[in-house]
């Protein structure tokens, strides 16, 4: 089983305060997905839009995205924790 777990969306804007946003952890079974694969179940299991990038991280156990959704873009990150 796949923990994705510290889900947190940060909102990218350019002036004023940014609207952060923790997410609860997601269960998946593990079938061999890859990092974007998981981004990827992140984003539909929450409904935070369409993947713009991912980033690749050195660290296997870290996800971090680009979304966007309803004309605004937020930072996606999360940590994978397997069970």
């Amino acid at each position: 089983m796949i923990i994705i777990e510290q889900i947190k969306t940060k909102e990218l804007v350019q002036m004023g305060p940014a609207k952060d946003r923790d997410w609860e952890d997601l269960a998946l079974p593990d079938m061999g997905q890859s990092p974007k694969e998981l981004v990827k179940a992140v984003i539909e299991a929450y409904d935070l839009g369409e993947l713009i990038a991912q980033a690749h991280t050195a660290n296997p156990k870290v996800l971090k995205a680009t979304v966007e959704k309803d004309h605004a873009s937020y930072h996606l990150s999360a940590k994978i924790r397997f069970d």
